[in-house]
Order: C-alpha cells, then structure tokens, then sequence
C-alpha cells in the first residue's frame, strides 16, 4: 500500500493490520502523536472523510491512502490571525458608527451588522482557542459590553463613553492575541521565561504544608495560583514545540492532580494536600523541567 501525507509518499509497513481502519486508524494516531490533525482522506479516490467510519472500516487493504493533515499548532495561530482582523475590522466600523444615527444606512449593506453577526462564533473562540491570560476577565467584559437581555445592541445608539470604552477593549484584546500569536511562532523565549518561572515556584511550594499548619491559608492559596497559572501556560505552549510524548504526557497528568489538589484546599485537607504536593506534583515536576529546557 502506498502512503502519501501532504503530497510526500511516506514509508508504513503493515504491521497487524488487516483492514483498511485499521490503517487509517493507525496513521491518525501518529500523525495525533506529532501534533497533527487529519483534514482529508482518501482511499483510491474514495474520500472516507465524507462517509462513516462503518462504511469503509472493515474493507480490504487498498492501493493507496492519501492523507492531508495540518498541525494543530497552525489550526490556532489561523484562528487568532481571523480574530485579529476581524477586530480590526470591528475597531475601524465602529469608529464611523460615531455620530451616525441607527438606521442612517437604511437600504446599504451594513458591515458593522455583518460583522456583530460573527460575534457568537467569536465569543466560542475564546473558550474552544483561548489567547488571554490566566485570569482575564476582558472575553467576559466584552461579551458583556455588546449584549444587553440577550440580544446585541446597535453601537450607533451608545452614548461616546460607551463606544470609548468598546474601543479600548477591542485595542486591549488585539494586543493579547497578537502576544499569543507571537510567542506561538516563536516559542523558545516564552518557554525559557515559564520555565525559570517554574523552578521558582517549586521552592514556594515546599512552604505549603507549613503556612497551611500555621494558619496562613491565604499565602498558601497565593502560592498555589500562581503555581497552577505557569503550568497552563507551559501547556498552552505545548502545541508549537517539538513533539515529546513524555513531556506531553506529565504535563497532563498533572491536570487532575491540580484539580485534587484545589478540592483539597476547600476542604481545609492540609494532609491530602501536603501528601500531593511530595507525591504527585514534585515528581512530575522534577522530571517535567529537564525535558522543557531541552526544549530551549
């Protein structure tokens, strides 16, 4: 069977395989192992992207798989990219609805209607691709600033403060996610900076159990969101290093240990919390940041 990803005929010998999902369902997971997500597939022609898997899962090997895949990596850096200019687009209508009365356009095609029609599909990016840092509140001041009872309001009939405010927001956001989309495409400094940033935390959170036995929850609770603030961003990174399953794997790991962790900080379990700090995050941590600066 001949391979080709991207137009590149691949080497893959049959291992196990014995049906044409099997094969597929092989190369997905190496290509997911890379970083790369599947957009076409097709089998002597046969686009399997269009069908369901039930269809074609258990028919015989064919002559050739060709395969399209583009990293995820790429995926959100385009994401943003869309982002940027439709804020761009948003700041500069928003600019000439100054002054002009609702409906003063009656009849014309509306760019600033089309573009506040894009603004749900916007709102689920921040969540599904988000580019704000841990604790912004600017995605929520925004989704707010536009919608009153449910439904979007026409900026022409906001007072100037208001539009003022719309103004500095949307500049506010463009900066955020043009920081992402630069330290995305050049990663090894952000990397650099978080993984120092890392090893500073670990000597803080030694001092857990003790503030916690002392009464200093607070410091103790400061501490932990500060720790758990620079993991994900070493996660967000994740997607535009160069593949290490073994990173990738302790990095998410600890996704779970952090959110016992929290549990227990509610629950006052200066035990189970002291427990998971010596028996589950340091040692992921110490084998996490030799692989991270590796990276570098």
């Amino acid at each position: 069977m001949r391979l080709t990803i991207n137009g590149e005929t691949v080497s893959y010998s049959l291992e196990n395989e014995r049906s044409l999902g099997e094969v597929v369902k092989g190369v997905q997971s190496w290509l997911a192992a890379a970083g790369f997500l599947v957009t076409e597939l097709r089998a002597d022609g046969r686009d399997l992207l269009q069908e369901q898997p039930e269809a074609w899962g258990d028919v015989a090997l064919v002559q050739a798989l060709d395969v399209k895949a583009t990293h995820t990596g790429d995926m959100k850096i385009a994401h943003w990219q869309t982002v940027d200019v439709w804020f761009g687009m948003l700041a500069e209508e928003l600019g000439r609805a100054a002054g002009m009365p609702p409906g003063a356009a009656a009849g014309m095609p509306d760019p600033l209607e089309d573009l506040l029609a894009g603004l749900p599909q916007i709102l689920e990016g921040f969540t599904a691709n988000p580019f704000l840092p841990p604790g912004s509140d600017m995605a929520r001041r925004f989704e707010a600033l536009w919608k009153s009872q449910g439904r979007v309001e026409d900026p022409r009939a906001w007072p100037a403060e208001r539009r003022e405010e719309a103004a500095g927001l949307i500049r506010d956001l463009r900066a955020a996610v043009r920081q992402r989309m630069e330290d995305a495409t050049h990663p090894k400094e952000p990397l650099a900076r978080r993984t120092a940033m890392l090893r500073d935390s670990l000597g803080d959170l030694r001092e857990v159990s003790l503030l916690l036995q002392t009464g200093r929850d607070k410091a103790a609770m400061d501490i932990m969101v500060r720790f758990t603030d620079v993991v994900q961003s070493l996660m967000d990174l994740l997607p535009f290093l160069p593949p290490d399953p073994e990173r990738a794997r302790l990095l998410t790991e600890l996704t779970p240990v952090l959110r016992d962790l929290v549990s227990a900080f509610d629950a006052h379990d200066a035990v189970l919390i002291g427990d998971l700090l010596e028996y589950e995050v340091a040692p992921r941590m110490e084998r996490i940041t030799p692989l991270l600066e590796k990276t570098q």
